[in-house]
């Protein structure tokens, strides 16, 4: 027993046999039985089911839950609330936040002396002095070698100064070194005195102990946020803290400019002088107030912890809010507080359990809707293609739903085209997916809302009224009907609803409706859409067939002027298929237009063609039986290039293609026989077959009845309801024999509605008169005389395209003659 067996989605016990091929006798309409899907086929669908979940999940509000319930000055839709337990009430989040910024922004932060600071100052002072004395020294030496004339002893010490020089690494140009050398050779010329350096390393030294005194911070004092910090001492065991005001002490860049203008001072005539002694300073200054980043965040982070967040307390049993409150300031801080305290109750897990208990939710209304389109609608289910539309359909609403939310406008979610994609799915497919869809959709509606039942129970009426609407679409204009009834079952549901709250006429209520006719307004997109759609996933809809259905085309206008007998065989062809159509609930609307178009490909011989000849002219009798069924199979090709080359949808070339299945040109093939005599035996019956493939679906099915049916009658020398009757029965006989149905969804109750419509129709256009007392005997078998077979009849049934009208017994096996 298979899975589809155990869960109850198996063939129903009891069916009776088929009679053959896959014709089924069951009347009921029913999926015909097609292969299992494969495993890549099966992951597709199941990815797409996937994909809408996911997005139907990220549509949920990520707020807290109360804010998705309702909103401070809005009724309470949902039941009594009361306090499950004793919590506190939260503040709110942004008060709590105004605490948190303003203790960051009080918080002092804590800095450590050292001591030492001043001391690495003047060592790196030091330092830089000898530097200095060392390049002096080297200058010296290298002026004196120079004059002494050796010159590899020049060379040496040329060298030795260049690298002294450049190791000073001072940032100074070469003009202010120059003229610290020199002013050094010239103290050392005159035997004493201080140089230049002398002094500018002196008045680097005295800023340093002035600013150090004071204290300089290691970083920019802007950056300090509080008006005050802590100073501590390094000595762990005997820890001080001293709070100063922040302009007592100096950042870092503070201290340079001060030092820049106190140097610039002390140097008014040379500027040059006052840079240099600033680069002493700038390269030996050391910070003695140190900045403690963790020791700052600890304390930053207890006096946060230690923020007031909640109000008061609710004690367990108390009423929160009741049924049709508006939600006040107070109400809403306790529900909000309420979710928080059982949030924090089950920890973490409730993240997760909202999770998984939506995707459930979602994934059994989407499931339920996958499941109704592969039993109810396999066709649609086993397209890919069309499954991706569907998906896209509806990922686009879900998507408007995650939009409405982000909104945090209650009625948002009333100006999601629902509709929209109601009607779309009911122009494309048919009523019952677009019912169906629409349902799902207003399920996940409610769901992603809060339970919304106002919307949900909206999204149904107004989406199935616009399903409705479109049922039996004739034109474009037909759309401001729609969009009409959509928004008036808005109208009508929110008002009820409205009526129910006892509060009719509030704001709340025009604000919906005004949404309401954005949705509605949203309809007049469906044409566009459609244009796109048909493009993109090779779909045709109603309106397109309608359009096709005119027959003053250019297409149908050629076919009239070049092959009027074929244009007027077409149009009874298409009166005989969609009254039978209509009859077996096929779409009728199709199987016209494919009708119509059905014998296009006749018009560039048509000639060849016996309801296109003129009495006497036979072009068949000056050509061999093999050429005859070449030439008259060519105009099932020549139709499908008319077709491509005239931008025909595929299912109207699929009409074309398949009128004639692989049935038998019988005429030709009979001739073909005899006039090989002895070599009867050669001639090859796939020789005289049509290229097919067979009917597919009732609709073409249909048409290749009709079609044969309508040419055959037109052989009866005097018919009547009797003759008529027996045709169609050989006819249908000979379909059916031949396996042309094999590939249709057609049951012999079907087919026994469709001989009925035939019947029907025929005796109208043929039209049997009452018989007058003075009517000729001889007209007494054409109106209404004894039954006779076809064979006594004189009929050659079915009659071939292109073939004579024949009155000479047909073979012994009438009924397995197919009309070619």
């Amino acid at each position: 027993m298979g899975i589809q067996d155990r869960l109850g989605l198996g063939p129903k016990p009891g069916r009776r046999p088929r009679r053959s091929g896959s014709l089924k006798i069951d009347t009921r309409k029913t999926e015909p039985d097609r292969p299992r899907l494969s495993r890549q086929a099966v992951l597709m669908r199941a990815g797409l089911l996937v994909a809408l979940t996911i997005v139907a999940l990220l549509a949920f509000p990520r707020t807290a839950v109360v804010d998705g319930l309702a909103r401070v000055g809005e009724p309470w839709n949902d039941d009594d609330v009361v306090a499950p337990f004793d919590f506190a009430v939260r503040l709110p989040e942004d008060e709590v936040q105004a605490k948190r910024d303003s203790i960051r922004q009080s918080e002092p932060p804590i800095f450590v002396e050292r001591p030492e600071a001043l001391e690495t100052t003047l060592g790196r002072l030091d330092s830089l002095d000898a530097r200095l004395d060392s390049t002096f020294a080297a200058y010296a030496r290298w002026r004196s070698s120079r004059t002494s004339g050796v010159d590899s002893l020049a060379r040496r010490d040329s060298l030795l100064y260049r690298e002294r020089r450049e190791g000073l690494n001072l940032g100074l140009t070469n003009q202010q070194i120059n003229a610290l050398i020199s002013s050094a050779f010239q103290v050392q010329q005159a035997g004493g005195g201080f140089s230049l350096d002398d002094r500018l390393l002196t008045e680097a030294a005295r800023l340093s102990r002035e600013l150090l005194s004071e204290g300089v911070l290691d970083v920019e004092k802007d950056s300090i946020l509080s008006a005050e910090l802590i100073i501590r001492n390094l000595d762990v065991t005997n820890r001080t803290e001293e709070v100063v005001a922040k302009g007592q002490v100096f950042g870092r860049t503070e201290a340079r400019r001060l030092a820049r203008r106190s140097l610039a001072a002390a140097f008014p005539s040379q500027p040059d002088t006052a840079d240099i002694a600033y680069e002493f300073f700038r390269r030996s200054l050391t910070p003695n107030l140190l900045y403690q980043q963790d020791a700052t965040l600890r304390n930053l982070e207890e006096r946060l912890r230690l923020v007031e967040q909640t109000r008061d307390q609710v004690r367990e049993n108390t009423t929160i809010i009741r049924y049709g409150d508006i939600v006040s300031e107070e109400q809403f801080d306790r529900l909000r507080s309420l979710q928080i305290a059982q949030r924090e109750r089950t920890g973490d897990r409730s993240f997760v359990q909202t999770v998984v208990g939506r995707a459930l939710l979602v994934l059994a209304a989407l499931s339920i809707f996958f499941l109704y389109l592969f039993l109810l609608r396999r066709r649609v289910f086993d397209d890919i293609r069309r499954l991706v539309l569907i998906t896209l359909l509806l990922g686009g609403v879900l998507i408007g739903f995650w939009i409405a939310g982000l909104t945090q406008l209650a009625v948002a979610p009333y100006a999601v085209p629902v509709a929209l994609v109601s009607i779309l799915l009911a122009i494309v497919f048919d009523s019952r997916v677009a019912s169906f869809a629409t349902l799902t959709l207003a399920l996940l509606a409610g769901l992603i809302f809060g339970g919304n039942f106002t919307l949900a129970f909206a999204t149904v009426f107004s989406g199935i009224l616009g399903v409705f609407s479109v049922r039996d679409v004739k034109n474009r204009s037909q759309l401001l009907i729609s969009a009409g009834l959509v928004l008036a079952a808005y109208a009508v549901v929110l008002f009820a609803f409205a009526l129910l709250r006892a509060t009719p006429f509030e704001s709340r209520l025009v604000f919906e409706l005004l949404a309401a006719a954005v949705n509605a307004t949203l309809l007049f997109l469906v044409w566009p859409i459609l244009a796109a759609v048909e493009r993109g996933f090779g779909v045709t809809t109603d309106i397109t067939l309608l359009e096709l259905s005119d027959t003053n085309r250019p297409l149908l206008k050629e076919l009239s002027m070049r092959a009027p007998g074929t244009f007027n065989h077409s149009l009874q062809v298409a009166n005989l298929a969609e009254a039978a159509a209509g009859a077996v609930g096929a779409n009728a609307l199709r199987t016209r237009v494919g009708a119509i178009y059905h014998d296009i490909g006749k018009m560039l011989k048509p000639e060849y063609f016996i309801e296109n000849q003129q009495p006497g002219e036979n072009p068949h009798d000056k050509l061999k039986p093999s050429m005859s069924a070449l030439v008259i199979a060519a105009h099932v090709k020549d139709g499908l290039d008319l077709g491509r080359q005239n931008k025909l949808p595929q299912v109207v070339l699929d009409f074309i293609a398949t009128h004639h299945g692989t049935g038998l040109m019988e005429f030709f093939f009979r001739r073909a026989k005899e006039l090989a005599g002895e070599d009867a035996d050669q001639v090859k019956e796939a020789d005289f077959r049509y290229p097919g493939p067979r009917p597919q679906t009732n609709e073409q099915a249909i048409v290749m009845l009709a079609d044969s049916v309508e040419a055959a009658s037109r052989s009866l020398e005097k018919p009547n309801p009797r003759r008529l009757q027996t045709l169609i029965e050989a006819i249908f006989e000979a379909r059916i024999a031949d396996g042309q149905l094999d590939d249709s969804d057609l049951t012999f109750a079907d087919l026994a509605k469709i001989r009925e419509t035939f019947q029907t129709i025929l005796a109208g256009i043929y039209h049997f008169r009452v018989k007058y007392p003075d009517q000729e005997p001889e007209e007494e078998a054409a109106d209404g005389g004894p039954e006779l077979p076809p064979q006594k009849a004189g009929l050659d049934v079915p009659l071939p395209d292109g073939a004579p009208v024949s009155t000479s017994p047909p073979p012994e096996d009438l009924g397995r003659q197919p009309h070619t």
